[in-house]
């Protein structure tokens, strides 16, 4: 059976997979190790050679300590996707705010009061324009 397809998505995912690696200053034995998976087979996933199954990102973010939609920020897709639903859910929409709320906690300790002011000002002035 071939092996599926590698695509854009999956490269962007890896990539971010690779920085917070580095950022939280571990090693790809390390990670693999704490996953049961190889050194190699995390070089695979952060270089866009493999697909990361939903299971191991599932356990790549639980030992960061981040939400497995970490992974997803700032990604973009080649198509547009039409949507299926016409308004999300309250709960899916309490989760969501839920996991943006634990992903804020984890990185705001290591943003200078440089960062962190920036941020507030930039959530202000989207909070401003959405009121207006």
């Amino acid at each position: 059976m071939a092996k599926p397809a590698v695509t854009d998505l999956d490269r962007q995912i890896g990539k971010r997979l690779k920085k917070l690696r580095k950022q939280l200053d571990a090693t790809t034995l390390e990670l693999a190790e704490a996953i049961d998976s190889t050194q190699q087979q995390i070089s695979r996933y952060e270089n866009g050679e493999n697909k990361i199954s939903a299971s191991q990102l599932y356990l790549l973010a639980k030992s960061m300590d981040v939400p497995i939609s970490w992974f997803f920020l700032e990604c973009t897709t080649e198509h547009p996707i039409p949507l299926v639903v016409k308004e999300p859910t309250p709960h899916y929409l309490r989760h969501v705010l839920e996991e943006e709320i634990q992903t804020v906690q984890h990185f705001w300790p290591q943003l200078s009061e440089q960062q962190r002011n920036t941020l507030l000002r930039v959530l202000n002035s989207y909070l401003v324009d959405q009121q207006s």
